[in-house]
């Protein structure tokens, strides 16, 4: 089980390699720049796992995309939930 974080947007190439490597019980974090996936719907990766992917709520929030996330139905975390999350995996990626 892994953790993949992603800080770049979701049509960077990062975001491609990331969404190749996901195995079904892995979760993916957006932070940083990738949290502008609250602003697709549609991004392939929200279908390829939805339940198990999250936005950090501080980045949504410095980008003013909170409220579009929440709109949208986008599962956030909070700082404290990300470390949370960062526990329960037994390694995390950071794609770059």
């Amino acid at each position: 089980m892994i953790l993949h974080i992603l800080t770049k947007a979701p049509d960077s190439n990062a975001a491609t390699q990331m969404q190749q490597a996901v195995g079904d019980r892995d979760a993916v974090m957006l932070i940083e720049a990738a949290v502008i996936a609250a602003l697709d719907p549609s991004w392939t990766a929200w279908q390829q796992c939805h339940a198990r992917i999250f936005l950090l709520s501080e980045d949504l929030i410095a980008r003013g995309l909170a409220s579009i996330a929440e709109i949208n139905g986008l599962p956030t975390l909070e700082m404290n939930g990300f470390v949370a999350l960062t526990e329960q995996y037994e390694k995390a990626v950071t794609w770059y």
